[in-house]
């Protein structure tokens, strides 16, 4: 009866947390792979960060960037789960943009207030059929995305999901890539 009244958590699904599990995120050679993914992005958008985030149900954690070396965020290695853009590209499986934090539902965020997020723009990064976490590239100061910025993120996250299953222990046949735009 208890069970029945408790909600269940999109970021913790069993699916999910098995193939977050299989993927060894602390590889310097994908590291270094996704790094270069989020650069491209973010040099191809005119935007000072890129990253390609993993998801967890409790943190986000940077498994790619560019424009953050020195930031507490590349200290940590992410964020709390509850300050994270990316998440909601995760749970909902669709971009997620704000082109002006400053008047948006993210205002309040701490990544906005005290960090300097002015802009974002993510799609999501699916492996094995789930939603692992997210490519984005973020301004500080408002941005009016394109489409040919989020044609370019799904590349991107086509490309750090290949990375991720070919630096993954799932089963050839469960290691299917999709993304799409």
């Amino acid at each position: 009866m208890f069970a029945a009244s408790i909600r269940p958590d999109p970021l913790a699904t069993i699916e999910r947390m098995r193939v977050l599990a299989s993927i060894d995120f602390d590889n310097p050679v994908l590291r270094e792979a996704l790094d270069r993914i989020a650069a491209r992005s973010a040099e191809r958008a005119g935007l000072p960060i890129g990253l390609v985030t993993l998801v967890f149900n409790t943190a986000q954690m940077t498994a790619g960037s560019a424009g953050i070396s020195g930031t507490w965020i590349t200290v940590a290695e992410g964020t709390p789960v509850e300050w994270s853009f990316c998440a909601n590209a995760v749970v909902t499986g669709e971009p997620y943009v704000i082109s002006d934090t400053a008047d948006s539902e993210q205002a309040g965020n701490p990544l906005v207030t005290q960090d300097g997020i002015g802009s974002y723009a993510g799609v999501p990064v699916i492996l094995a059929g789930q939603v692992v976490g997210a490519h984005c590239v973020i301004g500080t100061s408002a941005h009016q995305f394109t489409a040919e910025q989020l044609d370019e993120l799904w590349v991107g996250a086509q490309q750090a999901a290949i990375l991720l299953k070919e630096f993954s222990d799932l089963p050839s046949a469960d290691a299917s890539v999709v993304a799409t735009g």
